[in-house]
């Protein structure tokens, strides 16, 4: 054969230079992937269970296995047409019984009794085979045994077996009927071909079986990892969960209790063996042992699958230290087993009550200021008509020592309405840097000829502290209050009280705990403790001490804690106690650390100036009384007065350059002081403005709206007072 050049080959030729050798071996083994591409499907489709995979493969082996292999064994042995007919339509039902399996079609049944007619079929035209018979009988068995459950596999067995049994009688009474051999090679042929056929089925069954079951012993063992992971998760949740859960069977045998129940209540597994223990313990009182197994009755009647959920029960509960514990109990049912939650509501109790205290607190320090303001107004109309009186009382008169009890006295009321207003959270007054140490050493004296003799003072003084921003007149009070009660605790009897300071920093966490409904912010606070030897408080009487009026001595009267309660409020203090019947009090008061440092001290006294006043004057006030006295006394001092009733009045009375000074109160109807003197501000920038209140000046100015008075009086005040802030004022 002579090979042309590359040269003179055509384009056809180039075409063939570029065909590569074939791969025999590839070739083949991708022939018969693409024809096992059905069997592989039949066998591992994981949508479908083992057993329909299974009939699905079978149905499609035992198809094209009658089509292709038996029907051509068959001609050798020259057997009748009926047995290839027969053969050949049993593989086409089996290939139409696979197609029939994609469509959601299983005829198990069907495939069984069209197996069984074509033996027989075969029987009679293969000279009654018994070795392909006892095959195909064997590989029917094992079809049984896999695809039915039951009586149904029984009797279909069953019926296998009397067929079987049937044609060897048959046989043996008519062998006319049978097909003879032609020859005994073709009988050691059919032999030797049903058992290999029937062969190949039991292993592809086998097969088939044995790699599911090791699919799935592989997926059930890795269930059981991610369950038993899943498991540990759930009890290691459970076990560090923060609130008191337990586990218990239907039965009432608990399983296990967590971390927290044992913390909160002090009991363990071995302690509550069931839930019968756990009542006898926990619940001693017969009402809640029977409100917890009336409840107990009804989760455990109701179907598990179903679920069911106790509702949030309360209960006091006995702790194994003997403590009583309020708490809400409710539960679930899961499964067949029950899980109970407990939570704790203590904290809430004492939130509950410290608000409830709060509002009420608060609902009359409402009250109390508003009473105090009023008074005060009627303090200052008394005190204004006093001092007139006084000036124009001849000298020696004998009603001069009368005004002057007078004077005592309204200095006293004057005092009283303080109280009410430091009640209220109004009473902050004079703030200014103090040193609390200074102030405890200053009334040193004050406080031991308060007390009885036989009390001992004991003082404990920490060194370097911080300073406080707050009244000292009020911080006395504070001081003299509870080292006086302390002193009343202790009676006839010896005893000691300690007086001491130190520096303590509250954290955020407590703020919501110990000082639950205070006004506390976390920071550095100053801290006085008072504590002393004395009888101490029962619990009813310590959540009494703060209420008006209230006093365990039958002569206490007025408001004793309540109003220094308020003085504290007002400094954003806070104060914490501590007593037992019979072991003493202990009052912790924490006052706000400041980084002021102390006033300087000395400096000049200004000289007070004496002298008659000129001008016009602008009175505003809403209470007539007061109107008169201020008028009175304004204009015994020399000044032209203008009086309007409010605010409003005020403003459309008011002229820029006309008057010299505006005296006006901060509380007043359509129009208080402090717009009414933004708007004369408006009008003439240098106005003069003194504003006069009940409240203190903090809390009667607000600092946000920019009010700049050229001073401030609080009421009552006397003459002398006002003399002093109009020399200032006036130059």
């Amino acid at each position: 054969m002579i090979i042309p050049p590359p040269e003179v080959w055509g384009p056809c030729s180039e075409s063939r230079v570029n065909l590569r050798p074939v791969d025999l071996g590839a070739a083949l083994r991708a022939g018969l992937g693409r024809l096992g591409a059905p069997l592989v499907r039949a066998f591992q489709d994981e949508s479908s269970t083992i057993e329909q995979r299974l009939f699905r493969g079978l149905t499609l082996v035992t198809g094209l296995l009658a089509i292709l292999v038996v029907v051509p064994l068959n001609y050798p042995q020259r057997l009748p047409a009926f047995v290839n007919l027969s053969v050949c339509g049993f593989g086409l039902l089996a290939l139409g019984l696979y197609r029939a399996t994609f469509q959601g079609y299983y005829g198990m049944k069907l495939l069984f009794f069209i197996h069984v007619g074509n033996l027989d079929l075969i029987w009679f035209g293969n000279a009654g085979s018994h070795g392909s018979v006892g095959m195909f009988f064997f590989a029917a068995a094992m079809y049984l045994v896999i695809f039915f459950k039951g009586s149904t596999r029984w009797w279909l067995l069953a019926l296998d077996l009397a067929n079987w049994v049937a044609l060897l009688t048959v046989e043996r009474l008519r062998p006319e009927w049978v097909w003879p051999f032609p020859n005994p090679e073709a009988r050691l042929l059919d032999l030797v071909t049903g058992f290999m056929l029937s062969t190949l089925v039991c292993v592809l069954i086998l097969w088939v079986v044995l790699s599911a079951y090791h699919r799935e012993r592989e997926r059930l063992g890795a269930s059981l990892v991610a369950l038993g992971a899943s498991e540990d998760r759930f009890r290691s949740l459970v076990m560090n969960a923060p609130i008191p859960l337990c586990v218990a069977n239907l039965d009432g045998r608990l399983d296990y209790v967590n971390r927290s129940f044992v913390e909160t209540l002090g009991y363990s597994e071995k302690d509550l063996p069931d839930l019968g223990a756990c009542w006898e313990k926990v619940c001693p009182e017969p009402e809640q042992q029977a409100l917890a197994l009336l409840q107990w009755r009804q989760v455990s009647a109701q179907p598990t699958a179903q679920g069911a959920f106790v509702p949030p029960t309360e209960y006091v509960v006995v702790c194994k230290d003997g403590r009583r514990l309020p708490l809400e109990v409710q539960a679930a049912l899961i499964g067949d087993q029950c899980l109970a939650m407990f939570t704790d509501l203590s904290e809430r109790r004492r939130n509950e009550a410290a608000m409830r205290q709060s509002q009420k607190l608060e609902s009359l320090g409402v009250l109390a200021g508003g009473i105090a303001h009023d008074f005060n107004n009627l303090l200052s109309a008394m005190q204004g008509n006093l001092n007139l009186a006084q000036m124009n009382l001849a000298p020696g008169a004998a009603s001069g020592p009368y005004l002057e009890h007078l004077d005592d006295t309204i200095r006293k009321a004057a005092g009283l309405t303080r109280q009410m207003l430091a009640y209220s959270g109004k009473g902050r007054f004079v703030v200014e840097p103090l040193s609390l140490n200074h102030l405890v050493a200053e009334i040193t004296n004050l406080l031991t000829v308060s007390i009885s003799k036989k009390v001992r003072l004991d003082y404990n003084l920490a060194s370097s502290l911080p300073v406080i921003e707050a009244d000292p007149a009020q911080v006395q009070q504070v001081v003299m209050n509870l080292v006086t009660n302390a002193s009343e605790a202790i009676g006839e009897d010896s005893g000691a009280i300690t007086i001491e300071t130190s520096l303590r920093r509250i954290e955020g966490p407590e703020t919501q705990t110990v000082f639950s409904g205070q006004p506390v912010e976390p920071g550095d606070y100053v801290t006085l403790r008072v504590a002393d030897t004395g009888c101490g408080m029962e619990p009813g009487v310590l959540a009494r001490i703060f209420d008006p009026f209230f006093s365990t001595k039958s002569s206490g009267r007025g408001l004793g804690l309540s109003a220094m309660l308020g003085i504290l409020r007002g400094h954003g203090a806070a104060i914490e106690i501590r007593s037992e019947a019979g072991q003493g009090s202990d009052f912790q008061v924490h006052f706000p650390a400041s980084r002021a440092g102390l006033p300087a001290v000395g400096g000049t006294v200004p000289t007070k100036r004496m002298g008659r006043f000129q001008g016009k004057v602008l009175l505003a006030d809403d209470e007539a009384d007061l109107r008169l006295s201020f008028r009175d006394i304004l204009e015994h001092l020399g000044f032209e007065v203008v009086s309007a009733q409010d605010g409003l009045e005020a403003v459309e009375l008011f002229q820029p350059g006309e008057f010299a000074l505006v005296l006006m109160d901060l509380t007043m109807p359509r129009l208080d002081g402090r717009e009414a003197f933004l708007q004369m501000r408006n009008l003439d920038p240098e106005v003069k403005v003194i504003l006069i209140s009940g409240y203190s000046e903090q809390e009667a100015i607000d600092s946000k709206q920019a009010l700049r008075p050229a001073a401030f009086i609080q009421k009552p005040f006397s003459l002398q007072i006002l003399e002093s802030v109009l020399e200032r004022v006036l130059g």
